[in-house]
């Protein structure tokens, strides 16, 4: 069940235009009179299902009323719509219209969170009574579950600079191409992630989000980024401002109503009568305005109702359900209880902790083994605790109790933690209600620096400050003299890639307690390595710098580009990329990317610095440039290979004199990429991640083929082909007309396979079997693995690691309809219900287990296999170097 959501409201620049030019629009500052709805004198005949078996067999209108309750299921992970509030209660756009729902029903509104695509099975189940959770209405939604009127109607356009080479636009994928600004939170970043990276058709580093989408109107300006998202009639202002076009609209519109077992048409009415009440009275438009910080005229108007139609008489004999169902219900803390976040347990920083619920098997399917606990989500970066999916032991029946634990860690960072955590079945689908771990970390006590190494008499290692609080830096120093080799690095980096010059200084801003190393081999071949530990008192409401890299690392020549990438959650206003201090990109985006090409050879700092009203966080990435291409860093270095992430070629059919865009994502060991038509070369020295318009003379298939480099001359590359016609004019007409045998007029049918978003007044049984046939399940191709590599910090691909040491085991892959992923260490899953683009975090503690770890990444795809990949690393025990 895919979903969208509203943005918040937009302030600034495009704000004080909307104001002023909509002032003499008004509202309506009368109080709307909440009129009752009476109860229905005659129950209305219950509906006979029409999209397979389901559960409920009741009439859930008068169980309602006999309770006085309505229960009601949503997934409170979608802000506006629903999402917990500061104070850790439901909060949003579709609770406040519920419980007005609630309040003309004479009802008492009781609201569980549950799994988004387990709503079906818990209406299906009786476990809850309605769904509300910006969930559109789609006619595969409605052969398994009922909808109440439409409430809300979503719209979207897309901005780009009026000088931009943006080709046509014409569905959600088109977006794939190009990079495209979102805001934080909004529909726009939801439906791209959904839509496009989830699914592996955008790489990630496309995205570019904002804290406010005004913020970056001067980035598309300036070439930065191609398109912004934003509502329609924002879109409408802003395009009156120089230089700004609408390059795309409407692509994604939704229409959101409330969901209900199928058949329950008295309480279908009951809904439909009180939303039509709160419709008239101005209720639903001054939520829409409170809630999604939309005006009067960026509300997209509801379509008008269908009439209700006669309701059959119901068949008898129907035959039972044949499948079952999976649901779950919260039952009790069974320790560590929260007293619904209003008191969390204290615990110390770094604490292990069991946290336990009581849960009851709430479907008509058996749990076994397969059946697993699994994070979904936290209140702030570090809420999952450690905590890893955790499966049943053993089988549990239908209505059966059992008392899940999770292993947990308390995070070291102060703060108030709540981590949400959800079933999933055998086959990789979450369901039933979320349960969650609340807690709170005091400050930790300020740790006692560890003595520094009295240095020899030839080499110097010290710092400035070794107590810094988060967001601060300190600066080392290293003196050499009559040595061979030199190293410094830092934990989790390995020595090898390292390799510095004899005397020099280092800024560095880390996020948390850290130690780091100058590792030095004298000319007598004896080995000395110092160490420091910057002791990082953590900022409680800092934002968080999830991650920063400077590709390639370590050492370039002269000419060569570097891509800077970063992302930054948490309590965020401001994020700057600096380079050796000089500003690179002031007010950038809280995810984004940028290359980068030093014109001159030495060191050079990259840092980033991102500010909130908690504080502000720091971190910065080394490279040195020489004047020709450098040589290996002494020691066993392995240069990675060169790894294509994404290259797409669109259209992959046209007409002599069109163009195309292409757009590749590279990394790896990647330092050179070059992008061939036909042999020749298109482009040369190219950016790691980019896009290119080309255009075609010649009638026949031309071939695309990109190549990625490494320093040592690896080369991967990939291929993409474009059918190139000598069509006539006509054929690109792009308005072809319903009433020309829309079946075959045109390769686009989209105007006749959407009649609902054309009209205000989608039609369900407007012949629902012709309609659209959706062969596509059958034909989705499997799911493709790009790479899965071990390396030392994300980036660097290592063989082997010693002892005591951390890796990160990333990997990328593609595909539609992914049910399940996990991953392996020698046989035993060590993380699932990821997505693509992910990495893992493995340490190596035990002096007692050496040898080679293999990691299998699995991809299962609902529809179309499986693709599996491995990879490995060989720990190796602790090396005694010689003391000098």
């Amino acid at each position: 069940m895919n979903r969208t959501s509203a943005r918040p409201k937009i302030t600034v620049t495009i704000l004080l235009i909307l104001i002023a030019l909509l002032a003499a629009c008004g509202s309506n500052d009368v109080e709307p009179t909440l009129t009752p709805i009476p109860p229905a004198d005659t129950p209305i005949a219950a509906e006979t299902p029409s999209g397979g078996p389901i559960m409920v067999d009741e009439d859930v209108w008068e169980r309602v009323q006999e309770a006085g309750t309505l229960v009601v299921g949503t997934s409170a992970d979608y802000p506006p719509f629903e999402y917990y509030d500061k104070d850790f209660q439901i909060d949003g756009f579709d609770i406040a219209l519920i419980e007005e729902v609630g309040k003309l029903l004479k009802l008492e509104v009781e609201v569980t969170d549950h799994a988004f695509t387990g709503l079906p099975d818990a209406l299906a189940l009786g476990d809850i009574d309605i769904a509300i959770a910006a969930i559109g209405v789609t006619p595969q939604r409605e052969e398994k579950i009922d909808f109440s009127h439409v409430y809300f109607v979503s719209a979207d356009a897309y901005v780009s600079a009026k000088d931009a080479v943006i080709g046509d636009i014409n569905k959600v994928e088109d977006l794939a191409v190009y990079r495209v600004g979102v805001q934080k939170g909004s529909v726009f970043e939801d439906m791209l992630e959904d839509a496009l990276i989830s699914t592996g058709l955008m790489p990630e580093s496309n995205l570019f989000i904002y804290g406010e989408i005004v913020q970056g109107l001067p980035d598309i300006a300036a070439g930065r980024v191609d398109l912004l998202a934003m509502d329609l009639p924002v879109a409408e202002v802003t395009a009156e401002q120089d230089g700004f076009v609408i390059a795309a609209s409407d692509l994604n519109r939704e229409l959101y109503a409330i969901a209900m077992a199928n058949g329950q048409q008295t309480l279908r009415t009951r809904i439909n009568q009180a939303l039509t009440t709160l419709q008239k009275n101005g209720t639903v438009d001054d939520l829409t305005k409170e809630y999604l910080g939309l005006e009067d005229n960026e509300i997209v108007p509801i379509p008008t109702p269908t009439p209700e139609p006669v309701q059959p008489t119901p068949t008898p004999g129907s035959p039972p359900p044949t499948t079952c169902y999976d649901g779950m219900k919260y039952v009790s803390d069974l320790n560590y209880d929260d007293n619904n976040m209003k008191n969390p347990p204290v615990l110390p920083p770094g604490q292990p902790f069991q946290k336990g619920w009581r849960i009851q098997n709430s479907g008509t399917c058996p749990w076994n083994s397969n059946y697993m606990l699994t994070f979904v989500q936290g209140n702030q970066p570090g809420a999952r605790m450690g905590g890893q999916p955790t499966a049943v032991q053993g089988a549990v029946a239908p209505d059966a109790l059992y008392d899940m634990y999770i292993d947990l860690v308390a995070p070291v960072k102060q703060g108030v933690y709540q981590g949400f955590w959800q079933m999933q079945n055998d086959n990789g689908k979450h369901f039933g209600q979320r349960v969650y771990v609340g807690i709170q970390v005091p400050s930790a006590p300020t740790a006692t620096p560890a003595p520094t190494a009295t240095p020899s008499s030839d080499i110097s290692f010290w710092t400035d400050n070794t107590n810094i609080k988060e967001g601060q830096c300190t600066t080392n120093h290293w003196r050499t003299q009559n040595v061979k080799e030199v190293y410094y690095y830092h934990d989790g980096q390995n020595w090898q890639d390292h390799g510095v010059v004899g005397n020099d200084d280092r800024q560095e801003c880390p996020s948390a307690t850290i130690s780091y190393y100058l590792r030095v081999v004298k000319n007598n071949n004896n080995v000395t390595t110092s160490k420091i530990t910057i002791f990082v008192e953590p900022s409680a409401n800092a934002p968080d710098i999830n991650y920063f890299s400077v590709e390639p690392p370590g050492t370039i020549a002269l000419g060569q580009c570097v891509q800077v990438r970063w992302e930054v959650v948490g309590n965020v206003s401001q994020v700057n990329i600096t380079r050796n201090d000089t500003m690179l990109w002031q007010g950038a985006p809280f995810r984004g990317n940028l290359q980068d090409c030093p014109t001159s050879e030495g060191d050079y700092s990259y840092g980033i610095e991102a500010t909130g009203s908690g504080g502000s966080s720091r971190a910065s990435k080394h490279i040195r440039v020489d004047a020709e291409q450098p040589t290996p860093t002494p020691g066993p270095t392995a240069i990675p290979h060169p790894e294509i992430y994404t290259f797409a070629v669109d259209p992959t059919a046209i007409e002599i004199g069109q163009c195309v865009l292409i757009a590749w994502n590279t990394g790896g060991g990647t330092n050179h990429v070059r992008l061939l038509r036909e042999g020749l070369i298109v482009l040369d020295n190219a950016s790691l991640s980019g896009t290119q318009q080309d255009c075609l003379n010649n009638e026949g298939r031309t071939t695309y083929v990109l190549e990625a480099s490494n320093a040592t001359g690896v080369t991967n590359t990939a291929e993409k082909f474009v059918d190139v016609s000598g069509g006539q004019a006509p054929t690109a007409t792009p308005e072809p007309q319903p009433t020309q045998e829309p079946a075959t007029a045109t390769p686009e049918p989209q105007p006749t396979q959407e009649p609902a978003t054309a009209t205000p007044e989608p039609q369900p049984t407007q012949e629902p079997a012709t309609a659209t046939p959706e062969p596509q399940p059958t034909q989705e191709p499997p799911p493709e693995i790009q790479y899965l590599a071990v390396t030392s910090d994300g980036t660097n691909v290592v063989t082997e690691v010693q002892v005591g040491t951390c890796v990160f085991i990333t990997w990328g892959f593609s595909g539609t309809s992914i049910a399940q992923t996990s991953l392996t260490r020698n046989g035993q899953v060590v993380y699932s219900d990821f997505t693509t683009d992910d990495s893992y975090k493995d340490c190596f503690e035990d002096p007692n287990v050496t040898g080679t770890m293999q990691y299998t990444l699995k991809v299962d795809s609902e529809f179309s296999g499986s693709a599996t990949r491995d990879t490995q690393v060989e720990v190796l025990a602790p090396v005694v170097e010689p003391s000098s």
